[in-house]
């Protein structure tokens, strides 16, 4: 079922429920009105007689004398009334438009304004009785009205409601299409446009004119997704540009040494131990690139939780320090490690260590012979701050903020270097937890890294 068909067909119901539930409540608050007039008519009718008897009576009639003259000379409009006697014997009546009660029902003694049968065939009727003393006799005064034009009035109106409330539930349904096709017009706009959009050419957007409603909000709310979307399309294809023309260097020298090497029948050990060692060199290479674009895969996917454990930061720089100083040595250049002390810290001890191994690795890849590496870590004001410094040429001020982009070497072409990923992963861990990782200062004296990361709360208790 389409959804303008859904709406036009909760429109009515909607109006059908509310207008029977009005209708009925009309219908109750009318019954009650008239009751509540019928009640003062009776009232001031039982007044009436009440003083045309008194008077009869104070003129020095006897009771029956007064009685007849009361019913000869008093005529009411719509109300009937009667004089009973305490026996119950009915001294007097005079029925106007209303029914001639029974006797046993004038002498039933009714106190409160009831609604009482008036007999086979006849309407029903409202009774007030009144107690009336005298003198000689204590007397009420018992006086009614039909209910009969009341019923009718009831009945013309729900006949009323009857003939309109479809008619209104009609016209609702009817008013419920037109406003759904004329609301839903342009969300049909949107679903054309929107599935007019493919996977080739992600800058279309969806438009609406001239409007400022929910509808222009799940416009403007889809237009920021396909916005989104479309840079994370180009994101991935300048990451599989960029992949691809990073691959094609070591692959290319790999083949290029496998096709000189075997292009002569036979060679020297020493020539086949070059090419291998060439081979080696670019695989090892091609590898560390392969393992970094897959570990930025996961992160862009958010794929990778962290595996937290408890972990010591201080040792883990010693301990990677430690690692490349064998490394760092044959470059003939000094490594050095500095902290305060212990420094308990959460995290995920294989990312963080190799956050810590890319700082160094591109510290040493950039520091020229007799130059030196530090590694630093320092609480200050709630967090910890690890340091990374070198003595290299510094960065070029073109360079710097592109600093953590991927991809961006800025070793000579063909060097022994990385893929330009170290740096952006290092940032991804950092950021993943909770820290930051910034380029300091640099110069042609050297150039330094700050990675800051909070320091856990103690443990409650």
């Amino acid at each position: 079922m389409r959804i303008r068909t859904r709406l036009a067909i909760w429109s009515g119901l909607i109006t059908f429920v509310c207008l029977v539930s009005t209708g009925a409540a009309v219908l109750w608050l009318h019954g009650r009105l008239a009751l509540a007039q019928i009640d003062e008519r009776l009232g001031a009718a039982t007044v009436a007689v009440a003083g045309v008897l008194r008077h009869e009576l104070d003129e020095g009639l006897p009771l029956d004398g007064a009685v007849r003259d009361t019913m000869s000379e008093l005529t009411l409009a719509r109300e009937s009334f009667a004089i009973v006697a305490a026996d119950g014997a009915v001294i007097g009546a005079k029925a106007a438009t209303s029914p001639r009660l029974a006797d046993e029902t004038l002498r039933a003694g009714i106190t409160r304004p009831s609604t009482v049968d008036a007999g086979a065939g006849q309407d029903h009727v409202r009774l007030l009785s009144a107690p009336f003393p005298t003198t000689t006799a204590s007397l009420r005064i018992v006086s009614w009205a039909s209910l009969g034009p009341i019923a009718t009035e009831r009945q013309r109106l729900a006949l009323a409601m009857l003939l309109g409330i479809p008619i209104a539930v009609v016209l609702s349904i009817i008013g419920g299409l037109g406003v759904g096709r004329r609301t839903l017009a342009s969300l049909s706009d949107l679903a054309s446009q929107a599935g007019a959009i493919d996977g080739r050419d992600l800058t279309s957007r969806l438009t609406l004119h001239q409007r400022d409603d929910e509808l222009a909000s799940v416009a403007a709310s889809f237009n920021g997704v396909l916005e989104r979307l479309s840079a994370s399309v180009r994101q991935q294809r300048a990451f599989m540009a960029e992949a691809s023309h990073q691959l094609r260097t070591p692959v290319s020298v790999i083949r290029t040494t496998a096709e000189v090497t075997l292009d002569q029948p036979t060679r020297s050990e020493g020539e086949y131990r070059e090419s291998f060692d060439v081979i080696g060199r670019q695989a090892r290479r091609l590898t560390r690139m392969v393992d970094d674009m897959f570990v930025l895969a996961l992160a862009d996917a958010s794929a990778r939780p962290l595996q937290v454990s408890h972990l010591y930061l201080d040792e883990l720089v010693d301990d990677v320090v430690d690692d490349y100083r064998v490394l760092a040595a044959s470059c003939h250049v000094a490594i050095r490690s500095d902290s305060d002390g212990d420094a308990p810290f959460a995290g995920d001890e294989h990312l963080l260590r190799q956050m810590l191994m890319n700082l160094v690795d591109n510290a040493l890849r950039h520091t020229p012979g007799g130059g030196s590496v530090g590694v630093s870590l320092h609480r200050v004001n709630g967090s910890y701050q690890l340091q990374v410094s070198d003595t290299g040429p510094g960065i070029p001020a073109a360079d710097v903020d592109r600093i953590f982009d991927r991809f961006v070497r800025l070793a000579a072409p063909g060097s022994e270097g990385g893929g330009g990923l170290g740096l952006p992963i290092a940032r991804w861990i950092a950021e993943a937890h909770g820290g930051t990782l910034v380029l300091g200062p640099t110069s042609p004296d050297g150039t330094w890294f700050l990675a800051t990361l909070p320091v856990p709360s103690p443990p409650v208790g």
